[in-house]
């Protein structure tokens, strides 16, 4: 990597280092001396040219200050032009999907795991009584193929689809759906055990019918059945490998299993033979392999080695939806990009103050700089794609002047200073940072970037000793009741780990979950929205879609908005 940059006034020399991180080589390659506005009359179409190249220049400069501050943690340990990804070879075989990720996973066990590297396997690999829709949207019946709720809504009668076997030909008994439901609600070390916290019991009359109680009322069951952590598995297998087996290959009832984990690596899965659809899947196999860096994913997609790859770099987006080989797209997630504010250290605990950073933020410029424009901007915290979400809630818009007004208003009207934790190795963030600490500068406030390794900012989130930082939450039920639960209810998580407490809020989130009228479920997420950007604990910036490329060859790729992937009738 190059050590050293001359950055000259005409930023030619700029453009020619940071052009490859945007794949625009030769956009403007005329540009050799400063224009102004005094040395020559602009005609409409070349004023429009001249703010282009602006916005371009300015892209560029925030870019390679994120890139220096990234390297200056981080080290050149980037694979550099390395296309074999450590291990990688070229892939014929016309019956494997071969698809590229940023990081490995690291515990496959649905129970016990956290984190979306696992989590999004388990659409593969296991399955519940029912599922959420691939819109996400809604549950449909899936091991359950009918059931009935008595009158009160505190019990459900499952129906459950006959001859269902596990991946390793033993068939699914009503035993086993009894542990792994109830696995799922007491393991205490869970993630996800809030998800069955309203199950008071699971029983079974006989083979084909499985019964749960509840506690009480409970509005979102049936998306905390859909998700991972209550899919039926294999106590027998369980119990014969052991719980720390267990992490490495569960057993469960999907159209793949996972067959083989060569760690830093891939995670291979193969095909059940034994899957309940005879039709499914169209796949011999799925392959996960392993490439942390950027543009050796892009290069091993672009030269046919792999067939997709996932979380492509924004700035090549562009590029490769132009090559006739490759579809690159920005598929419908969940995913909401907060800046998460500490509201227990002053000045932050000050709604006043949350509201006037987020009126300080042009965030169509983050947006466009950062994101390539690729995302919409945020209007509540919960999810453009998710239930229940409120289009009409009154949010903080782009207002300097009004920020002013309001850091005067409390007391802050010279401004202060306070520092955004940067993870480091993300450019993206980094950017942010950038774009960010240049923005508040014209209302008064003195931003500090502190770039920290993962498990540095992860210890520090959690005992509240980091003044920001920016943090993407995606759902994993169909429900609302999940996000909400995060953001709103301070014993689950601290409100998203921003320390923030409101007895009101919380009081509305509990309702909602127990209330089963639709409308007036709404009516209650309708007004939590409202009230969480009145006040502000975190600020919803962006909601950014998962960014996916793949070989025009390959049809039926779907990953739903939850993130799950479904690949039951993929081809190649």
């Amino acid at each position: 990597m190059q050590n050293a940059i001359i950055m000259r006034s005409n930023g030619a020399a700029l453009i020619g280092f940071v052009a490859p991180f945007f794949g625009v080589v030769g956009r403007y390659p005329a540009v050799t001396a400063p224009i102004s506005a005094g040395d020559i009359s602009f005609n409409r179409e070349e004023r429009n040219e001249v703010e282009s190249m602006k916005k371009f220049l300015k892209r560029a400069i925030v870019l390679l200050m994120a890139v220096a501050m990234v390297f200056s943690v981080t080290g050149c340990s980037s694979s550099g032009g390395d296309t074999s990804g450590g291990s990688q070879a070229a892939t014929t075989d016309p019956n494997q999907l071969v698809i590229a990720r940023p990081e490995d996973s690291d515990n496959l066990d649905p129970v016990t795991q956290d984190g979306n590297v696992n989590i999004w396997l388990f659409g593969l690999t296991m399955e519940g009584l029912v599922r959420a829709s691939d819109d996400g949207k809604s549950i449909e019946p899936w091991l359950a193929e009918s059931w009935d709720i008595n009158p009160e809504g505190t019990q459900y009668t499952f129906h459950l689809k006959p001859g269902v076997k596990f991946a390793n030909g033993t068939e699914v008994t009503t035993e086993d759906w009894i542990w792994s439901i109830e696995r799922a609600r007491d393991t205490e070390s869970s993630a996800w055990a809030f998800a069955m916290e309203a199950i008071e019991s699971v029983e079974a009359p006989d083979e084909n019918t499985l019964v749960i109680t509840l506690t009480e009322p409970w509005a979102p069951i049936l998306a905390d059945l859909a998700m991972f952590n209550a899919s039926v598995q294999s106590k027998a297998y369980y119990e014969e490998v052991g719980e720390e087996a267990y992490t490495q290959a569960p057993m469960g009832t999907g159209p793949f299993y996972f067959a083989e984990w060569q760690k830093g690596e891939y995670v291979l899965l193969e095909k059940n033979t034994n899957y309940w659809n005879p039709d499914e899947p169209k796949l011999d196999s799925v392959k996960f392999t392993v490439v942390p860096d950027d543009n050796s994913r892009v290069m091993q997609l672009q030269a046919g080695q792999v067939d997709a790859i996932t979380f492509v770099p924004w700035n090549r987006m562009e590029e490769l939806d132009a090559d006739p080989d490759i579809v690159a797209v920005g598929l419908p997630s969940t995913e909401v990009r907060n800046m998460i504010f500490n509201n227990t250290i002053e000045p932050l605990n000050d709604a006043r103050v949350r509201r006037a950073l987020a009126m300080a933020t042009d965030r169509q410029e983050l947006m466009d700089v950062a994101l390539y424009g690729y995302g919409e901007l945020a209007t509540s915290f919960m999810s453009v794609n998710g239930m229940y979400w409120n289009e009409n809630v009154d949010y903080p818009e782009y207002d300097p002047e009004g920020a002013k007004e309001l850091l005067t208003e409390a007391g802050y009207g010279d401004g202060f200073e306070i520092t955004l934790a940067l993870d480091s190795g993300n450019t993206i963030h980094a950017t942010m940072g950038t774009l960010l600490k240049e923005q508040w500068a014209e209302v008064g406030i003195t931003l500090n970037l502190e770039t920290l390794e993962k498990g540095t900012i992860n210890e520090r989130m959690n005992n509240l000793t980091l003044d920001l930082q920016i943090r993407p939450w995606t759902n994993d039920m169909a429900d609302p009741s999940q996000q909400a639960d995060y953001s709103c209810i301070y014993d689950n998580a601290m409100c998203l780990m921003s320390g923030w407490q409101n007895d009101e809020v919380e009081a509305l989130v509990n309702e909602a979950k127990t209330e089963l009228d639709p409308e007036k479920r709404q009516e209650l997420y309708y007004e939590i929205q409202q009230m969480m950007a009145d006040e502000l604990p975190f600020f919803s910036m962006f909601y950014i879609p998962y960014p996916v490329a793949y070989r025009s060859n390959v049809e039926n790729f779907i990953q739903t908005p939850l993130g799950a992937y479904r690949f039951q009738e993929t081809t190649k």
